[in-house]
């Protein structure tokens, strides 16, 4: 019933988004960049005195670059079913006749993926789901922890997991697809740095946009001011 609860609350707080994700990559998208190039003298004020200082994290070769999600051949692992039913997110009974809006406990559905390595996946796990899901528009990444003998949903990401960055503390770093619902059928996409720190993800910098990675340190900056300010605001973090 707690898992219940913690799932309908997040519902609620994205409510917000209207499209899936692969709707919205084949529609009208603007990008941060041009945000970037009517940003006023105001904003850029308050991007210098944040009390925040931005670093600059280089991403080497140790990392885990997610290209496949969503199987047709089912779970490679039991335990993936039973972690599966145990969150609620989806009905073990479901059928062709089911009509309530519910969603099968199918790897068609729902991917897992490590990011404490400190722990065992019955403990702690990601699972990406898939845009659709329960009547909810967006692919969504939900990151579970087992505390007194219970999954807990540590952090909700309105997005889809691109890598896993090794770190030396063994709980990966991640690197988030999120998508942005900007009104009037416009979406914007960015690529964020995601880093664990006192018991869940925050956001660290933004990588990227539609048009590329931001190279220049200034520009990374501002993004990552703009880009953090708008998660907040729209909740793609939760």
């Amino acid at each position: 019933m707690r898992t219940f609860l913690i799932f309908t609350v997040c519902f609620l707080c994205c409510i917000s988004c209207k499209e899936s994700i692969s709707d919205t990559e084949n529609k009208n998208q603007n990008t941060v960049r041009e945000s970037l190039d009517t940003t006023t003298t105001s904003t850029e004020n308050s991007t210098n005195s944040s009390n925040e200082t931005l670093e600059t994290v280089s991403i080497h070769e140790d990392t885990t670059t997610i290209n496949d999600m969503f199987s047709a051949q089912g779970f490679n692992k039991k335990i993936y079913y039973e972690l599966l039913i145990e969150t609620h997110i989806c009905n073990p009974q479901y059928s062709d006749t089911t009509s309530d809006g519910s969603t099968p406990c199918s790897a068609r559905y729902f991917d897992f993926f490590p990011y404490n390595h400190n722990r065992e996946i019955n403990d702690a796990f990601m699972l990406q789901v898939k845009a659709g899901v329960n009547n909810y528009p967006y692919r969504r990444i939900l990151i579970f922890v087992r505390e007194k003998g219970e999954l807990v949903l540590m952090n909700g990401i309105i997005g889809y997991l691109v890598k896993r960055v090794k770190r030396p503390n063994k709980i990966d770093d991640l690197i988030v697809g999120i998508v942005d619902d900007l009104g009037n059928d416009k979406f914007d996409r960015y690529d964020v740095l995601l880093h664990y720190n006192d018991g869940k993800y925050h956001f660290k910098e933004a990588i990227g946009d539609l048009k590329g990675t931001f190279e220049t340190k200034e520009l990374k900056e501002k993004a990552s001011q703009m880009i953090k300010e708008r998660m907040e605001k729209k909740k793609l973090l939760f």
